[in-house]
């Protein structure tokens, strides 16, 4: 089979092509701009990137990468890596090195063409260079940044585009990547960054879709160079769903193709000449971009030949030669030629190319993809050496996710060798040790426990006491980002490391043992390890080993309502942090002052601080693991505030990164609160679910209980339940004072007080009720009373209780609303100006009563919370104070959008349009349950009994006419 059957020219894609010179457009006017082009295998995407970016004006820079399926898990940065030397070939050495800071760059680890990098620099720095580098070259021309097939990227290059798309500002830069559709499950990682920049607007997306058939004639006319047989292209069209590549195969299979695009794309390959062949399955091993020399060191054996068989391929268009070398011309191709090899030529080819690697200056991913082919060439003893010096050298890069993935290797192929020790100068109990840190340092805590479980497994405390103490101190801040827990393996750690040891350990134990005691309410044990920890920083003169004491101590003070002196303790551990490059200490510092703020009742601070820690987290590569509690305490004053639209995207930001278990409760926390206060019973009672089970499997996590307990016994008020209420109140009464935080204590004894109002009011005549209840009411009091900590909160909280429980005179009720109102708690004012027109009812002060009710109904209306507006309608009608105030309307809403979000509209109209769950969730970036539960919402505020019904009603209201 010879010619081309290869289309000279693009078909069909106009509106795409739109797109990205629109975005090319906005970058060379100063607003870089980030495109995503997605789609299914062989439809086209880098056919329209390439095509698109030829043909550009204004003379761009342009740099490509692209990203490997052999071995993305191992070699970090790989398409960023070809993007330098891109750009090292264009500019030239010296003029590329010159953009870089003097002294050493980090970028000279990628590529040694730009100098020696730095012996240690922080995890930021490499992303930071990469920015800068950026933006100065496009000082001079635009630039673009393509990155191919996203879909293999390794985690350091998922990070570096995603740090490079929310973080590209004022420069001539567009940023484009390609991913493949169907190769990413919703729960990959790489799937969730890129749904995260689509929902954060820091991206923008073309999703290719099939050719029309009008198209797919253009297509084979291009290909034939003659006018189409209608025929034909109708019967092309339908066999190949409107796929080019599937066109461009069918339009030389004859009139019985065979069956699938993978069958069709051998059957070009089997007519090849031998050595074609041969050349063509070394390039679909090999799995890259390969150089001449390299393709002349693998394919040796056909010596001259070699030529002629490039030349065939090129002519064929099954290979594309490049400036670089050659490369296969199309993923599915390769992919198809590699399936075909039979495993014992599928091995020998590997080792041919491991040779050619190992002969040669490798080039800075050299080491893991000489790891990758000596593993799949089964050659252990060479694959074991080589993926341990590529951990480290992923090590020094902070790529601790391909570091991770390399250290396992080796455990993997530990046993298939008969003396690792001897191939890699360590033992199995070393690599184990350094898979835990970097499983730490990743973020993947379950991984790290294993692999220290393993350490330690093989350790004797006795011989090697400092060493076990270093193994379970790693274990126990693992297990603390898993459930809250880890205080037994540090208390074992502290044990084993007494004062006469390491002080630098000592010091970093009692830190971490303060941190998780904090975090469990054991404060006076907390105050005492963080204050031996400082000292020990102290007389070291250690910013590493100070940070973290000074956190804890700076916790402290704020759980002690003492916000100066922790606002002062936090900052000089911020300092201190970002000095020692301790990243989880300088993010952790925003998170707990921010809660503290917000326990304070200072939300609007507490709101732009944790926005302040969240971009930081981005920057410093963990928006995953701290950026996530970041977006918890961003969450929660946006709660109380009544942000609670602003409050459920940050949620969904969040959780669409997969974050660990423990900060993924607090997120679904904050959702579930919101929808009770919504009255949005059916996600509101998942969400419960979720975190019950999660609660129900954890040592840890008192805060996150303590919550968990609110929102039962609340939702138990409000369904009328007073005698549930009440066991929920008796099980937490004598505890909480001493495993809660003041905050939540005050809270309970408001809502036990309530609980106390209801048991009255259901039995006014039960003399036993009466009693138990002044009983539990004087628990209560002496439960508040024990609360040591005085914020505007918790006097708001005290405020509350007293109009609960002494007599309810209205000046006391108006009090406690002027203290929720001065804080900018709308619920919370709303409830308690409810309360406050009862009791004006109650004395028939039926004025008082009309103009609390009013602004409460106002405020409830405003938020969308139907069960509290519900409550103050029926007020109102028991009152009959309905006639004064403002009509009811339709309950939930707010004017003509229904009181819909921006998102539920979006959600809406794709509903309308027939779309499933599955399409929505894939064109908006969101998951199927989070779109679900928009639906849910959307039906509940259109009070439509299905999808049909909600959509006749958007139409009827106008609500899709409405912009978008």
């Amino acid at each position: 089979m010879t010619g081309s059957v290869v289309s000279p020219v693009l078909v069909g894609r106009n509106d795409e092509i739109a797109v990205l010179r629109a975005a090319y457009d906005g970058a060379r006017a100063g607003t870089p701009g980030t495109v995503l082009v997605s789609g299914e295998a062989g439809i086209g995407k880098s056919r329209l990137v390439a095509t698109t970016v030829g043909e550009l004006p204004g003379d761009p820079l342009v740099l490509s990468g692209g990203c490997l399926e052999l071995g993305s898990e191992g070699t970090p940065y790989v398409p960023f890596v070809a993007v330098l030397r891109d750009l090292v070939r264009r500019l030239g050495r010296d003029r590329a090195a010159a953009l870089l800071p003097p002294g050493g760059a980090a970028l000279g680890d990628l590529l040694p063409d730009l100098g020696p990098a730095p012996a240690r620099y922080g995890p930021a720095r490499l992303l930071e260079e990469m920015l800068s580098l950026l933006g100065r070259a496009a000082e001079e021309r635009p630039v673009v940044v393509l990155v191919e097939d996203l879909h293999w990227a390794d985690a350091s290059s998922r990070e570096l585009f995603a740090y490079l798309a929310r973080n590209l500002t004022g420069a001539a830069v567009l940023l484009v990547g390609t991913v493949r559709t169907g190769e990413l499950t919703a729960r990959h990682p790489n799937w969730r960054t890129l749904a995260e920049l689509g929902r954060s607007g820091a991206m923008s997306r073309i999703v290719l879709g099939p050719l029309e058939h009008r198209h797919v004639a253009a297509l084979l006319a291009a290909v034939d160079g003659r006018p189409p047989d209608p025929a034909r292209s109708v019967r092309i069209h339908r066999r190949s769903g409107g796929n080019p590549l599937f066109v461009e195969a069918l339009s030389t299979a004859g009139e019985t193709p065979p069956g699938d695009l993978r069958t069709l794309l051998l059957a070009r390959v089997t007519d090849l000449p031998d050595p074609a062949r041969e050349a063509l399955e070394v390039m679909a091993v090999a799995g890259a971009e390969l150089d001449d020399d390299l393709v002349r060191a693998v394919a040796g054996g056909l010596g001259r030949g070699l030529a002629d068989a490039l030349g065939d391929l090129t002519g064929r268009e099954l290979v594309v030669a490049r400036e670089n070398g050659y490369a296969i011309r199309h993923d599915l191709l390769r992919e198809a030629v590699y399936d075909a090899l039979p495993p014992p030529r599928r091995r020998r080819m590997h080792a041919r190319y491991a040779t050619a690697l190992a002969d040669r200056a490798a080039p800075a991913a050299g080491g893991t993809a000489l790891a990758e082919h000596w593993t799949a060439a089964g050659e252990f003893e060479r694959a074991l050496p080589a993926a341990w010096h590529a951990a480290d050298r992923a090590r020094r890069q902070n790529a601790y996710d391909e570091q991770l993935h390399l250290l396992e290797l080796v455990l993997d192929q530990w046993p298939k060798v008969a003396e690792p020790i001897g191939l890699i100068g360590a033992g199995r109990t070393v690599v184990l040790e350094r898979a835990a840190t970097a499983a730490f340092n990743a973020g993947r805590s379950a991984a790290g426990v294993a692999h220290g479980t393993a350490a330690l497994d093989e350790l004797d405390p006795a011989a090697e006491p400092e060493r076990a103490a270093r193994l379970l101190g790693l274990r126990g801040r693992l297990q603390s980002r898993i459930d809250g827990g880890g205080r037994d393996d540090l208390r074992r750690a502290v044990a084993l490391a007494p004062p006469g040891a390491s002080r630098e350990l000592r010091g970093r134990l009692l830190s971490a043992l303060a941190f998780v005691e904090f975090m469990a309410f054991e404060l006076d044990d907390c105050r005492r390890h963080a204050t031996q920890a400082l000292d020990l920083a102290d007389r070291l003169g250690d910013d590493a080993l100070r940070a973290p004491a000074l956190l804890v101590l700076g916790a402290l003070h704020g759980t002690r309502g003492e916000l100066d002196q922790a606002g002062g303790a936090f900052a000089e551990a911020r300092r201190a942090a970002d000095a020692a490059g301790d990243a989880h200490t300088f993010l952790t510092s925003f998170q707990w002052e921010s809660t503290f703020l917000c326990d304070a009742g200072r939300y609007e601070e507490a709101v732009e601080l944790a926005r302040t820690g969240q971009s930081a987290a981005e920057r410093l590569g963990q928006a995953r693991s701290r950026g996530s509690m970041l977006a918890n305490a961003r969450g929660v004053p946006l709660l109380y505030l009544g942000r609670w639209d602003e409050a459920l995207r940050v949620v969904d930001d969040a959780l669409a990164l997969a974050p660990p278990p423990l900060y993924a409760a607090y997120l679904r926390l904050i959702a579930a609160d919101i929808a009770h206060r919504r009255g949005e019973t059916g996600p509101g009672g998942t969400l419960l679910r979720q975190i019950t089970e999660f609660a129900v499997r954890t040592v840890g996590a008192a805060e996150a209980k303590a919550w968990l307990v609110l929102l039962r016994l609340t939702r138990a008020i409000d369904q009328d339940d007073p005698d549930t209420a009440d066991l929920i109140v008796g099980e937490h009464l004598a505890t909480a004072p001493d495993a809660w935080p003041p905050q939540d204590t005050a809270r309970l004894a408001v809502l036990g007080a309530r609980v106390q109002r209801a048991r009255r009011a259901a039995a006014p005549r039960n003399r036993r009720v009466a009693g138990e209840a002044a009983d539990r009411l004087a628990s209560l009091a002496r439960m508040l009373g024990s609360v040591r900590t005085t914020t505007p909160v918790i006097e708001a909280f005290r405020l509350t209780f007293r109009a609960l429980t002494d007599g309810g005179e209205l000046a006391a009720w108006d009090a406690a609303a002027a203290a929720w109102r001065d804080l900018g708690n709308r619920h919370e004012t709303a409830v308690v100006l409810t309360e406050a027109a009862a009791a004006a009812l109650a004395s028939n002060n039926r004025p008082g009563a009309r103009s609390r009710l009013r602004e409460a109904r106002a405020i409830a209306a405003d938020l969308g919370a139907a069960p509290l507006r519900a409550r103050i309608d029926d007020l109102a009608a028991r009152g009959r104070l309905t006639d004064d105030l403002a009509s009811p309307g339709r309950s939930g809403t707010s004017g003509r959008t229904f009181g819909l979000t921006p998102r539920e509209l979006g959600v809406l109209r794709l509903l309308a349009g027939g779309r499933t769950n599955q399409q929505i969730a894939a064109e908006l970036f969101i998951s199927a349950n989070t779109v679900a539960t928009h639906v849910t919402r959307i039906l509940t505020k259109l009070g439509a009994a299905s999808r049909t019904q909600a959509a006749a009603r958007a139409r009827e209201s106008g609500l899709l006419d409405a912009p978008p």
